[in-house]
Parts: C-alpha cells; structure tokens; sequence
C-alpha cells in the first residue's frame, strides 16, 4: 500500500475516533452543563416566568440530532407538554463558522397546550420591557433555515379567567416545509410567516362563548398555502341550554341562533395580502348546504334599544379584522324564522327552503372600496316550501347612514300558505288567495324606507274572528287588478324607529306595501 493511502486512511480512522470521543465526552459530561445551562437561560429570558423540564436529553454531534422526550414548559397561565421533540440534521459546523443554523427536520410529537387568558382590561400582567423572542433569536444568530417542521397529533385548549370561554382544539397535525427566519423573510410576501409552505389539518374544534350560552362545533379543518385554501367540515353553533332556560338567564327578548353548514370552503386566500397589511383576502368563501334557524320570544322583556347603525354591512365596516372576499357563495340552505307573538302568545313561522345566491364585493377594505363602493347580493329561494323568490340588494359602503336598495320578485304561489306566519301573530286565516305574482322595489337608509310594491292575486278571502263577512265585501279588494280593471299598488314611506332592526324594516316594509294593495288605502 503506498504511503499517501496508508496517511489517509490514517487521517479518517482518527478522525473517527476523534467524533466519537467527542460525542461521548459531550454527552457524558457536557451534556449535564448544557442542560443546567439550557434551563437556567429559560429562566433568565422569559424574567423567571416558564420553567423547563424533560425526562431524557440525547445528542449527537455526527448526525446534527437532539432527541428530547416528555419535555414540560411551564408558567402560572401557561402549560406545555411534548411527549418527544426531535431535531435532526443540525449543521452545527456551520452554525461555529457562520452563525448560521441549517436543519433539515424538526418533529414534534403529540405536543399539547394549556392557556389560561386574561381578561382584556386585566393591569396586573407587567411589561418587563424584555425583547420579543424572534428578535432575540435573530440577534444570536443570523440566519435559520428548517427544511422541514413537523407537529404530529397536537392539543391546544384556553380557558379565559372569570368567564365561560373555553376553546378546544384536537388533532393537530402541522407540516411546514422551507422555513427561513432572518431579518427579511417575515417581510417576505411570498412567504407565511417565513415558511414556503404550510399545511394544517384539525381534526375537531369546539368553543364555548364566555356567557356558556352558545357552543360553536367544528371539524375536520384543513388549510394549505400551496393551494390556497381553507376547508372546514361540519361546523354547527347552537344553544347548549333549552329554550326555556335561555330565557330564564338573559331575561329579555333575544333572537335565538341556531346554524348548521356542511362545508365552509374559502378559496384563493392571497397570502401576499396578509404578509403586508394583515388583510385576509380570498377570491370566494363557498357556503354548501345547511340550515339557519332564528327563534324569539316576544313575550319576555325588550328593553329599548338604539338598532340605528347596526344593518349587516354596516357591522362589516366595524370588523376590525380587514377584510376583502370577492364572492361568497351560498347554496341549498334552508333559512326559518320563528317568533312568539307578544300579543297572542303563539308561534308563527316563516321558511325560506333551498335558498341560494351570491355575494359580491364584500369588503371593509379602504383601498377596496374606492375603486367599488358597492356591496350586492342576490339571492333565490322557495318561500314557505311553495313560492319562487328572487331577491336582489345593493350596499352603499361609504354611505355615512347606511343607505341600501332591495327589489323581490315573488312567483304564482298559494296564498294560504303564509297563514303559518300571519294566524299566529294577528288572529287572522288567510281561507283563500290565488297570488300570481308580487313584486317591490325599496330604498333605504337609517332614517327611513320608501319604496312601491305591487301584488297580484284572485279569489282574496279572510276569516276574521269577527265581522269576516263585513271585511271581506267592504274592506279588501278581493282581487287585484280588481273588479273594474283598476290595478293598486301599495306606497310605502316609513320613519324608521330607533329600536326596529334592519330585518324588521324589511318584514314592515313589506306588510305597509301589501295592506296598502289589498286594502286600497
């Protein structure tokens, strides 16, 4: 064998016994150091407020790996748990020469988190002034890149201090792939959060609002940048409580929600948007199949209240989320309203069964809404199960008060259908009505409603508890156009009160305008 071959086998046989001395010696007895150390500067940088401990620290410096298991973080609001957490591929020669930290994988197994949260006007946390952590991570080293991140069955679960608010979150599942962490890649638009790419799948989300009236049930979720979208399955918010005992607690007349949506899809998420202004924007939320039910109990207590400047897109302008979604689609919901009469003290019902539409321009965006001002829906669906509605509203969003159109068309449909909403409320049966059509056109704004509607129907006769015969011949027109040829439309011009909300201007808009036809007045 020559010289030169014997020198280098020479070399790499020392060499190798070299790297394993080393990383015996490291880990026999550097290792007890590294970690008294790891712990104590845990202590020192977050000013003594989350404590470390695991069962069992392996390194090995050949490979680049640390192996933690069952590693423990913990504070007085905070509990961390991670039943194995493994790094591998660390260069940490290039990390000695260049403080720069390249890793090829990091592995997070069945990680769970417990936080308790404060309330909002809690004082009694204090600013320590110290530095947030990725800042301090950029100071120690300059460049950090992960080739890939991985949480494998993860929990997260808060809790809020003084109230009911309770969120769930099992089954996590997390795969980050090209994460960057420098003075740059944060700003990155073509990054989130300086990953090239992520994906999320939830397995179950529950929340329970702080009054622990209302649950909200979701899942599965899934959610990846490479696609751009965001899918979440089986979402249903309701009462935890019954009827009765919901308005046992809130003591007033207060709507009753309750909603159920196969599918919520949002599609075309631009992530460049979020990077630079925080601006959640998407091409197209889909809404596919569900139902919406709204219950209220007119007969407990409705304190006044001030309902000025609380229609649907005047809460969209108050969203303190910025928003941009070019369409919201929303199909085969079936929609009920149903409210006990204070008067009467009985049910009516009003349905609204496979409605479908489309919104568009639905943003709070400045930047949006100087090149579109206009939020506009339109929207078809089956009145009461029998009668083919079609609906169209238009928004002005940088109207100060609010101002909005709505037109409807109605098709041929059996009057007597409505009695389910109108007996109820007003002691009144619809016994006969032919409607062979109905149709409006309304403007509105906080101040007022006015606006035309026309109805055409045959045969109008009602039963009343008294004096049927009388109203029937003398007071309604039984039939439009009437006997003589003559069409009526109903003229609607109406001061909005203070306490009737943006539905009920609608639901009154509409009654002025079909009294005003069949009653000729």
């Amino acid at each position: 064998m020559r010289p030169f071959w014997k020198w280098a086998i020479g070399i790499t046989a020392g060499l190798i016994v070299i790297l394993f001395s080393v990383n015996w010696y490291v880990n026999h007895r550097v290792k007890p150091k590294l970690a008294a150390k790891l712990k104590e500067r845990i202590l020192s940088e977050t000013d003594g407020q989350y404590r470390l401990a695991y069962d069992r620290l392996s390194l090995s410096l050949l490979r680049g790996n640390i192996t933690a298991t069952d590693v423990r973080v913990e504070s007085k609001t905070h509990q961390a748990h991670i039943s194995r957490l493994q790094i591998s591929g660390a260069g940490l020669l290039r990390l000695l020469i260049a403080n720069q930290l390249h890793i090829n994988t990091i592995v997070l197994d069945t990680p769970s988190v417990t936080l308790l949260l404060h309330p909002k006007n809690d004082t009694t946390t204090v600013d320590t002034g110290s530095k947030p952590l990725m800042k301090k991570l950029n100071e120690a080293v300059s460049h950090i890149r992960v080739k890939r991140f991985v949480l494998r069955g993860g929990q997260l679960e808060t809790k809020e201090e003084g109230n009911a608010a309770h969120l769930q979150v099992q089954h996590i599942n997390v795969t980050a792939r090209d994460i960057r962490i420098d003075s740059t890649s944060f700003r990155d638009t073509s990054r989130l959060y300086g990953a090239g790419s992520i994906d999320i799948r939830v397995q179950k989300l529950d929340y329970l609002r702080p009054d622990s009236l209302y649950v909200l049930h979701a899942g599965p979720l899934h959610f990846q940048t490479e696609g751009r979208e965001l899918l979440v399955d089986s979402l249903h918010y309701g009462i935890t409580v019954s009827k009765a005992e919901f308005y046992r607690r809130v003591r007033q007349a207060k709507d009753i929600a309750d909603m159920t949506v196969a599918r919520i899809r949002l599609t075309g998420i631009n992530g460049s948007s979020w990077v630079k202004r925080k601006l959640l924007a998407a091409e197209a939320l889909h809404i596919d199949s569900g139902s919406i039910t709204i219950y209220k109990d007119k007969t407990q207590p409705n304190p006044p209240e001030n309902k000025i400047g609380k229609s649907p897109h005047q809460q969209l302008l108050r969203l303190k989320q910025p928003l941009s979604i070019d369409s919201i689609l929303f199909s085969a919901m079936d929609v009920r309203f149903t409210e006990v009469s204070d008067q009467t003290g009985k049910a009516g019902t009003v349905t609204f069964e496979q409605t479908s539409g489309i919104f568009r321009n639905v943003t709070n965006d400045s930047s949006v809404l100087t090149q579109d001002r206009y939020m506009r829906l339109h929207a078809r669906s089956r009145v009461m199960g029998t009668g083919n509605l079609s609906v169209d509203f238009r928004f002005d969003l940088l109207d100060s008060l609010g101002a909005h159109t709505y037109t409807a068309k109605l098709a041929a449909m059996d009057g007597t259908a409505f009695n389910r909403m109108i007996t109820p409320h007003l002691n009144v049966e619809v016994e006969s009505a032919a409607i062979k059509g109905l149709r409006f056109e309304m403007e509105a704004n906080d101040l007022r409603t006015k606006g035309t509607l026309q109805l055409d129907y045959d045969k109008l006769k009602v039963k009343f508890p008294v004096l049927s015969f009388f109203a029937n011949r003398f007071l309604l027109h039984d039939s439009n156009p009437d006997a003589n040829g003559v069409r009526h439309t109903g003229n609607v011009y109406i001061d909005r009160p203070l306490d009737f909300s943006f539905f009920k201007m609608i639901w009154r808009s509409i009654r002025e305008g079909t009294m005003g036809v069949v009653s000729g007045r």
